[in-house]
């Protein structure tokens, strides 16, 4: 919509603004002597309609699905999903939300809500020309600079990241070559081979030196 958008929008009506605030301090005052956690539950058809969302979006998170190119933040969608249905369901029952289950029909709306946003997202990333290895390449160097490593072997930083974010050892190699390629790390040259077999040295790089900045007042 840029460059179309309405300037003069028409502003929230008084009674939508005077309900806002008087939901949302009730909530607020109706928690603020609690101590333990409120827990809100599912009716079974909600349960059911839940179930149904997540196994789709499982399918979608696929190798070739449509949310394989945003895995991180699809992975993250249902739960979203369900705390959307929580506050749709407080502010649908602001006196007593909480002693009553979430209903169907909140959580099919919330899924509705979990469309839009993911279509959203879809554009956004395509828009961004979101790359994997773009992701990848942050996570290894937020890495580096947390660890604090000058040199290290591509075994080395394997062992020391999540399996979940890379499974194999092949798997670092678009971010690594990412980093190299804008000079965040530097690739030793391979020693020559003695002849003896084996398997050859793991390669070694050394990162840039503003990842390992001096410690103040060493």
């Amino acid at each position: 919509m840029v460059g179309y958008r309405n300037l003069t929008p028409d502003l929230i009506p008084d009674d939508t603004i005077d309900t806002y605030a008087r939901r949302l301090g009730g909530l607020t005052m109706a928690f603020a002597d609690w101590t333990d956690t409120a827990v809100l539950t599912l009716t079974p058809e909600a349960d059911a309609v839940m179930l149904a969302y997540q196994k789709v979006t499982e399918s979608r998170l696929r190798k070739g699905g449509s949310l394989a190119t945003i895995i991180k933040w699809a992975s993250k969608r249902d739960g979203a999903v369900a705390r959307i249905a929580a506050l749709i369901h407080l502010a649908t029952h602001p006196d007593n939300g909480w002693n009553l289950p979430i209903e169907a029909a909140t959580m099919a709306a919330a899924t509705e809500l979990g469309d839009y946003f993911t279509a959203h997202a879809l554009e956004v990333f395509d828009g961004m020309g979101a790359d994997p290895a773009q992701e990848a390449a942050h996570q290894l160097l937020t890495h580096l600079k947390e660890q604090r490593l000058s040199g290290f072997t591509k075994r080395d930083l394997f062992r020391g990241l999540a399996r979940g974010d890379f499974p194999a050892m092949a798997d670092l190699d678009p971010a690594r070559a990412l980093l190299e390629e804008h000079g965040w790390v530097r690739q030793h040259p391979l020693p020559p081979r003695t002849g003896k077999g084996g398997r050859p040295p793991s390669p070694r790089y050394e990162s840039h030196p503003s990842v390992t900045p001096p410690l103040v007042g060493a």
